[in-house]
């Protein structure tokens, strides 16, 4: 085992950050005393324990059923469904969960930087590297939050009681710190770690988060700049087999900047079940759409409404590979099962127990050896950050800032012409100008990061939600089961709503307005 996360199971057996509700997360009497801030593996183990919050399967992993790519059926063990149709209230759990989430992981990082320097018995460059790791787990939390609820409470040390009732703080302002911490902490960090030490924050993952959070909030020059420098340090490269990022084979690839890891066993999560369909013990919890599907290319570097080659009668022949690598077709095999909705005896089939309500699955993030019942024992990891959102920020950067030269050409061919994928090179023929390269790199995006967190994120950054989200959301073409109303129609999975004046930004959670009066709520919510 790994020996960073041997620490971090370890110590949360002895580590606990206490939280009462909302903002008072912010642990007062627990890691926080002179008795225990002793020693450097006494702050070892204080920064593995913000780790530990990277991982959120049960809730960040169906963060896509909020977007036009995918849909949740049920409101276990979270209620994003209401999220994705519309129907949400600031009482909706999802809102709650996030919003408490990250703040007691800034509560955690927030106890080791006002700590930390209580340590005598550390060498100056572990203190710096470890202070970075804490404050870059902070910067994350607050990246997530800004893009979710807007303005948010700016905390960033351990807060009295006279403090609790802390009022939200404007999200360029948040963003601004965010921005300043990164750039502060880049060269404290190391570009690699021994393999004792792997999955730790590096130098790259702070550029990366840095790059992000400029390309979010419209700053294109500096993030092209600092997806440059990732580019320029020669660690991180695209590789060569897409679906083992996801699948737990290739943990260590060249091309994760971050992830949230797990052990089989040891450290597992539930991300299977939620995932997966009934052949692989499955519960179908997050499927794809139709939308998602039509996002996929032809052979030819063409959308499905331009080229010759797409034939409705056969949708999945001829198109971009990463179809097949992402989403279960009728026919595709997983883990040695084969798995076709269109055969009326299978447990997968429209209409079964633990069945997808659209006729898709997810290949794409399902462990490469589960089957049956598998329960909490997945065992791969979650990729958070990673070198091809590296180029196609890059990219679109460089595009937006109407700097169009060679290198965007070249970052995004990194992506989409890696070995198994092979699409057709963009040029200045096929896309010569913005408007083109603006739609192809934001298509690029969307089938590239399908049920990562990233399509969140774009549709409420690019202003689209509010033409991609309402309206009826449909899944396959029911041309197999003539006992079924949709038959020759394509399933009808729900209709959906989208408030433009309200759902580009989640609630804040009703219970927290009611324990601190300082917070007011988003607009029309």
């Amino acid at each position: 085992m790994n020996k960073f996360f041997s620490f971090i199971i370890v110590g949360l057996c002895f580590i606990a950050v206490s939280c009462k509700k909302e903002l008072d997360k912010q642990p007062t009497t627990t890691l926080s005393n002179t008795t225990y801030w002793q020693t450097e593996q006494d702050a070892v183990s204080a920064v593995n324990n913000i780790y530990r919050y990277l991982g959120d399967v049960d809730y960040e992993s169906f963060i896509s059923c909020a977007t036009d790519d995918s849909y949740s059926w049920s409101n276990w063990p979270n209620d994003v469904q209401y999220v994705g149709n519309g129907s949400a209230t600031s009482s909706t759990s999802y809102f709650e969960h996030f919003w408490s989430h990250f703040y007691t992981m800034i509560a955690a990082a927030n106890d080791v930087t006002d700590n930390i320097d209580k340590v005598s018995d550390i060498s100056a460059d572990m203190l710096a590297r470890l202070k970075g790791e804490a404050r870059f787990l902070r910067a994350y939390a607050y990246q997530q939050l800004t893009g979710m609820y807007g303005d948010v409470p700016l905390i960033t040390h351990i807060q009295s009681t006279e403090e609790f009732n802390v009022a939200r703080t404007s999200k360029d302002s948040v963003v601004q710190f965010i921005i300043s911490e990164l750039d502060d902490i880049a060269d404290d960090l190391p570009s690699t770690y021994s393999s004792s030490d792997e999955g730790r924050i590096t130098k790259g993952a702070a550029l990366a988060l840095k790059a992000r959070v400029e390309l979010y909030n419209d700053s294109w020059a500096d993030a092209a700049t600092d997806a440059k420098a990732v580019m320029d340090m020669g660690v991180y490269s695209i590789d060569d087999d897409y679906l083992s990022l996801f699948n737990g084979t290739n943990k260590t690839s060249p091309e994760i900047i971050l992830s949230a890891q797990y052990i089989k066993s040891t450290y597992p999560s539930a991300l299977a079940t939620w995932i997966g369909g009934p052949t692989l013990g499955g519960w179908s919890q997050i499927v794809p759409l139709q939308k998602l599907v039509d996002a996929y290319e032809c052979t030819d570097g063409k959308t499905i409404g331009e080229s010759p080659l797409y034939d409705a009668d056969n949708p999945f022949d001829n198109r971009d590979p990463r179809l097949k690598l992402t989403i279960v077709i009728p026919g595709t095999e997983v883990n040695g099962e084969t798995i076709d909705i269109t055969q009326s005896t299978s447990i997968d089939a429209l209409g079964n127990n633990n069945a997808s309500f659209s006729g898709y699955y997810y290949k794409k993030y399902v462990p490469a050896d589960i089957s049956g019942d598998w329960y909490n024992n997945s065992y791969n990891d979650i990729v958070l950050l990673r070198y091809a959102e590296v180029l196609l920020t890059y990219a679109e950067a460089k595009v937006e800032a109407g700097e169009i030269d060679q290198s965007v050409y070249d970052a995004i061919n990194k992506v989409r012409q890696r070995s198994g994928v092979d699409m057709p090179a963009v040029t200045q023929i096929t896309a010569g100008d913005q408007s083109s390269l603006r739609s192809l790199i934001r298509r690029e995006r969307h089938v590239e990061f399908a049920v990562e967190d990233n399509r969140f994120f774009d549709i409420r950054r690019w202003k689209i939600a509010e033409d991609v989200m309402p309206g009826p959301a449909y899944g396959i073409l029911n041309n197999f089961n003539s006992s079924r109303a949709d038959y020759n129609s394509h399933v009808l999975v729900e209709q959906r709503n989208f408030n433009t004046n309200r759902d580009y930004l989640f609630a804040i959670p009703a219970n927290e307005l009611s324990i601190n009066t300082a917070l007011v709520q988003n607009s029309n919510w």
